[in-house]
């Protein structure tokens, strides 16, 4: 009888360990990860900040009042560096948002049993992501198109402004459109 007590005993005392531990191992399993997850939600804050404000460098030189050719290429010539940037942190944060999904979609992942996954976030951010890219793309087409236009004589501008640069303003402003229109249906948490 002493025997099966003291059997009994050492079961409870190996199941409160086997217990103890695994609540350990889960608390800072659960700790590391809320701490990576607060690091690399920052992280995305801090490039998505950055990211908006080289966007508004670049549309308050793109949308100051131009008058003429040489404003244009005066502008574009303010523009092409800083889409260089732009282009750098459209990457990072595209990288960021990726790692952020992987970590959001991990079977892995211990917020999984109290935070839902941020679905609608992932597809709206992605719609950003390329309509930013999109946009970032006619920008380089357009500074393209004012460099070589600037380096024409001053009859031949005109005609090859109307052919080559004003289809994509047509277009970068759609992509515009098309942002405004993204970001406002996100809810205010998910921007």
């Amino acid at each position: 009888m002493a025997n099966e007590r003291r059997g009994t005993f050492t079961w409870v005392y190996v199941a409160g360990a086997v217990l103890l531990i695994v609540i350990t191992t889960l608390a800072i399993a659960f700790a590391v990860q809320e701490h990576n997850d607060r690091v690399l939600s920052e992280e995305i804050t801090e490039t998505a900040s950055q990211l908006q404000d080289t966007g508004e460098k670049i549309m308050s030189i793109r949308d100051a009042d131009l008058k003429g050719m040489n404003d244009y290429i005066r502008a574009y010539s303010e523009i092409a560096p800083l889409l260089d940037d732009y282009d750098r942190q459209l990457q990072k944060i595209t990288d960021l948002y990726s790692q952020a999904r992987q970590r959001d979609e991990s079977l892995l992942n211990i917020t999984r049993l109290y935070r839902r996954p941020h679905i609608t976030n992932w597809e709206n951010l992605s719609e950003i992501l390329g309509v930013s890219r999109a946009l970032s793309q006619v920008m380089r087409q357009e500074t393209s198109i004012i460099q070589n236009t600037a380096k024409l004589p001053p009859s031949e501008r005109t005609p090859f402004w109307h052919e080559h640069y004003l289809p994509l303003e047509a277009q970068e402003k759609g992509l515009r459109a098309k942002l405004l229109i993204i970001s406002q249906r996100m809810s205010p948490a998910e921007q």
